[in-house]
């Protein structure tokens, strides 16, 4: 039975790159045996994180296939989960601009999807589908951080006394 990861985590990332790529193309594009990498995409591995410079390599392997860069997105979604920790609220100009830059790139997906003269026509592949729902996860991470922001902004109650 295959070990659950972490939506969109650096591990998942990983894992969707091996599948995308195959144990053949990923080895060429790291250099490295697929069962190293597949320890790279072990949650519970403390001892075998990807070295930045692999993840750059997986990633560039799965964008000339014509497929966006798994660990690029699990590594941006690490870093918005992060930054939604961050009791200090951000700037809601700023976070609607974020998220208007987000929408283009989910509608540049959607279209680049339908594109009549794509691989697919107008049909939506699955690895078209799966590029569609990483960039609307990431406009949502952007809008949850833009209305986290926003409500920061409101006054707290006073407590009530009894």
């Amino acid at each position: 039975m295959a070990k659950r990861r972490k939506p969109l985590s650096v591990e998942d990332g990983v894992t969707v790159a091996l599948a995308i790529l195959g144990d053949e193309q990923a080895e060429g594009a790291t250099r490295k045996s697929a069962r190293l990498i597949r320890t790279w995409s072990d949650p519970d591995d403390d001892a075998h994180h990807i070295p930045v410079y692999q993840a750059l390599r997986l990633d560039r392997a799965c964008m000339l296939l014509g497929e966006a860069p798994p660990i690029l997105t699990a590594y941006r979604t690490e870093l918005r989960r992060a930054a939604a920790e961050v009791r200090e609220p951000g700037d809601p100009m700023a976070r609607l601009a974020e998220a208007m830059a987000e929408m283009g790139d989910l509608a540049e997906e959607v279209r680049s999807a339908r594109a009549a003269c794509g691989p697919g026509g107008k049909a939506i592949l699955p690895e078209e589908a799966r590029a569609i729902l990483t960039q609307a996860a990431e406009l949502r991470a952007v809008l949850d951080a833009l209305e986290h922001d926003v409500t920061a902004l409101l006054p707290v109650p006073a407590p009530v006394e009894a």
